[in-house]
């Protein structure tokens, strides 16, 4: 596995990066958990309408979709495995999609139009 050192907020995080389409697909799910600081970053060739569910997951993340810029278009705070089949996207085209811990961006103070560097 590969992981992507970022700054979210005014923390450090250690994502691991989904950028092969069987990565992408199972993203975080059958875990049981992610450390506080840890989480995916998923790349995508293009920018595009990447939709992200729930299924087979065992724990509420928070879905955070960047654009090309790596500035945060759309953020779906709290989507827990109750919610599957439901389909998460952003509004506008992305090209990165991060997830980590639920509560985090919250936390952390972390809104749209802020900008994710890694």
């Amino acid at each position: 596995m590969t992981y992507v050192n970022a700054t979210i907020g005014s923390e450090q995080f250690s994502l691991e990066l989904a950028d092969t389409d069987a990565a992408r697909e199972k993203g975080l799910s059958e875990r049981d958990s992610i450390g506080k600081n840890n989480g995916m970053l998923f790349v995508f060739d293009t920018a595009g309408d990447w939709r992200m569910w729930m299924v087979q997951m065992r724990f509420p993340i928070d879905i955070v979709w960047l654009n090309s810029d790596k500035e945060i278009v759309y953020i779906k705070h709290s989507a827990t495995p109750a919610e599957y089949p439901e389909i998460y996207k952003a509004p506008q085209p992305s090209a990165y999609v991060i997830e980590v811990s639920a509560g985090t961006l919250n936390r952390l103070g972390v809104q749209e139009g802020d900008s994710i560097s890694f």
